[in-house]
């Protein structure tokens, strides 16, 4: 288990963020907050998540097809998604650092050969937003919603980490989250969408120091995905035989290819925001009081 200490946004506070095996955390003022991203992935059903996990797994299938099925092999055909996941993982780690250091002019000259044409995808971005002044880099946001129930006064604590805090104007900010994904998915505008309006609920009710402050969302993605099979024959191959033919088909056991370009996609915030609080409702609800009977 890891714990940190980061600081909120627009904010002198800080809040503890805790790090374990498989979760994420937070906790402020002793009362735990669950992480927007936990929220998210453990009420909206991912359809594109599910999908790649089954192609995984009969990648496997097919792979050992004809060999006898041990608990290890089982095991393995199961969680053969888990090292794309990890290596993914690692990649987005290792871009959201190089850009970090960029935002703050340090020197960058460890860039892997890899992740070059990301990186000039970025600075793409950055000179087209070149007027945004940066507030800060992985800075915190929490929030509550009470619950509406009669048997329980508590509320739904959340919280996350932003990739990054621009000011527009006075008054007027955007959260920006970095992305190397092979694309723009939903559960990315809900949580940068919920980290928006955390900041603008936070101080609306302020009236002198952040009067009317107006958080905006962005999700920047660096354009890249792994390369896919090319079949010569492909455009001569029988229909009857066409299925069977893997063109096209992406190689997830290659490194992932960055093509130097950029996506980036302006989040409607209040309608997203609204779809978190659902998804929030739904997360508080499964801990409240059920009362059974049967007759």
């Amino acid at each position: 288990m890891q714990s940190i200490e980061i600081p909120v946004a627009l904010s002198p506070e800080f809040i503890t963020q805790v790090t374990e095996e498989n979760s994420r955390y937070y906790v402020r003022n002793g009362l735990r907050h669950t992480s927007v991203t936990t929220i998210i992935s453990a009420t909206l059903r991912a359809w594109g998540v599910e999908s790649w996990k089954a192609k995984w797994i009969a990648f496997q299938l097919e792979k050992y097809n004809g060999k006898k099925l041990s608990k290890t092999l089982a095991h393995e055909i199961i969680t053969a998604s888990d090292k794309e996941m990890k290596s993914s993982a690692t990649l987005g780690t290792h871009m959201h650092n190089i850009i970090e250091r960029l935002l703050k002019d340090e020197d960058v000259n460890d860039i892997p050969e890899q992740l070059e044409p990301a990186v000039q995808a970025w600075l793409k971005w950055r000179r087209h937003h070149i007027e945004w002044e940066l507030v800060g880099t992985e800075v915190g946001i929490y929030g509550e919603m009470l619950r509406p129930y009669k048997l329980s006064k508590s509320a739904v604590h959340y919280a996350g980490q932003i990739d990054a805090l621009f000011k527009i104007s006075d008054n007027h900010y955007v959260v920006v989250d970095w992305k190397t994904s092979s694309g723009l998915f939903d559960s990315s505008f809900i949580q940068v969408a919920a980290y928006a309006k955390a900041i603008e609920r936070k101080y609306e009710s302020d009236i002198v120091m952040h009067s009317n402050i107006k958080c905006d969302a962005m999700i920047v993605r660096m354009v890249g995905d792994y390369p896919k099979i090319e079949c010569t024959e492909h455009d001569n191959i029988p229909a009857h035989k066409a299925a069977k033919c893997k063109h096209g088909e992406k190689i997830r056991t290659e490194p992932k290819i960055f093509n130097g370009k950029v996506q980036f996609a302006r989040v409607d915030v209040d309608h997203w925001a609204n779809l978190f609080d659902n998804l929030l409702a739904i997360h508080g609800g499964k801990n409240a009081y059920v009362t059974r009977q049967t007759l």
